[in-house]
């Protein structure tokens, strides 16, 4: 019996944890999955937080290790019948209500950096605007880095769509991705963070048809479009212009029977540069054709121009990492803006400070209590 005071009964604590963790997480996932089925607009606005709860097994594990390290050190340390002599008598439930209230400290203190929130109600956001998709060129053309030596054309462009959206105000965008093929990547929204977090995953091996077909991610995008709506419409197509089916002066002219404004921004550099060849995220050469001779591309600067004209838009060239978008925007603007209205959740209410305050109480509660057997229990157990 005086042996077991002075050791930490390992099998009682991973016990008491186990349960613990169990309806823990069961709780958790529980509400989570309810909230987010039952309650429309709510949401952690800092989400990629949570992923740190992961962090809590391990923890958990580390405590274990910890727990057996201090029996095995006890029991090297000098015979049975001395340690309580030597040591001071140990409470293995003391041990795990101090581990308890610290592992949930940290549980809600990672809940309340995620931030959980939800809407107080919704609106109707009037706003006046066109609709506008963005025709964005994937191919491995654009892959060529000669506009600029740490980025290539794809990573110029969109770093022109997102300048083009931090001009835009009620106005409703799109985008449509293309190579040899064309789909609809995002679909019309005013979300303009959504439509940043979309521009940031694009990336040529989207598409496995290569090429550039400017005519059919036209198409798309006129397939996007509602015309029963009464909304003008607006495409801007970002590529380096070399059209492979050969009918995109066609599509443009089309769009512009339908009062759709094709407007078109250039990519690259008319002199020849070779295309880099990636395996694996990471430049191993330069694309070669089936004779062996270096591939290269160059901007058709003239084909854009034919484009942009057909669709009674803009034309606008990119020089190094900048892409002058006033006098685009300044045709986008000069189009009628029609009345249009969306159903937004504008106002979160904040809930972090519920979980920051139960987080700061564990922590409190959890400097309070000591692994060490109290002195009263002790000796009444040794009566």
């Amino acid at each position: 019996m005086e042996e077991q005071v002075h050791k930490y009964n390992l099998k009682t604590i991973i016990f008491s944890i186990f349960i613990w963790e169990g309806i823990f997480w069961m709780t958790f996932f529980g509400l989570y999955f309810y909230l987010i089925d039952q309650v429309e607009a709510f949401r952690f606005e800092h989400s990629q937080f949570l992923w740190w709860l992961l962090a809590i097994p391990a923890f958990i594990g580390g405590y274990f290790l910890l727990i057996n390290w201090k029996n095995k050190v006890l029991g090297n340390l000098a015979d049975q019948r001395l340690l309580h002599y030597l040591t001071q008598p140990v409470s293995s439930m003391k041990s795990f209500w101090k581990f308890f209230f610290f592992r949930n400290a940290l549980a809600f203190l990672i809940i309340a950096l995620a931030n959980p929130q939800y809407g107080k109600g919704t609106t109707k956001a009037v706003s006046e605007g066109i609709e506008i998709m963005l025709a964005l060129d994937i191919s491995n053309s654009m892959r060529a880095i000669d506009l600029d030596p740490k980025r290539d054309r794809l990573k110029v462009a969109k770093m022109a769509i997102e300048q083009l959206l931090k001009n835009l105000h009620g106005d409703k965008v799109g985008v449509v991705v293309f190579a040899g093929d064309a789909y609809v990547y995002l679909p019309l929204t005013i979300d303009y963070g959504a439509a940043k977090i979309f521009l940031n995953s694009v990336r040529p091996e989207l598409m496995s048809n290569q090429g550039t077909a400017i005519g059919l991610a036209i198409d798309k995008c006129m397939e996007s479009f509602d015309f029963e709506n009464g909304i003008n419409k607006s495409i801007i197509v970002l590529s380096d212009g070399e059209d492979h089916e050969g009918n995109a002066i066609i599509a443009a002219q089309r769009a512009k029977e339908q009062n759709v404004i094709v407007s078109t921004v250039g990519m690259g550099r008319t002199e020849g540069t070779p295309i880099p060849d990636y395996l694996n995220g990471r430049i191993v050469g330069m694309k070669k054709d089936e004779n062996g001779n270096t591939v290269t591309t160059r901007l058709n600067e003239q084909m854009l121009q034919e484009v942009a004209t057909a669709g009674g838009g803009k034309y606008t060239a990119a020089q190094g990492t900048y892409v002058d978008l006033a006098g685009l925007l300044e045709s986008i603007r000069g189009i009628e803006k029609t009345e249009m209205d969306s159903k937004l959740y504008t106002d979160y209410k904040d809930h972090f400070q519920w979980f920051l305050g139960l987080g700061l109480l564990c922590l409190i509660i959890e400097s309070f209590f000591s692994a060490r057997r109290s002195g009263i229990i002790h000796k009444l157990q040794k009566i």
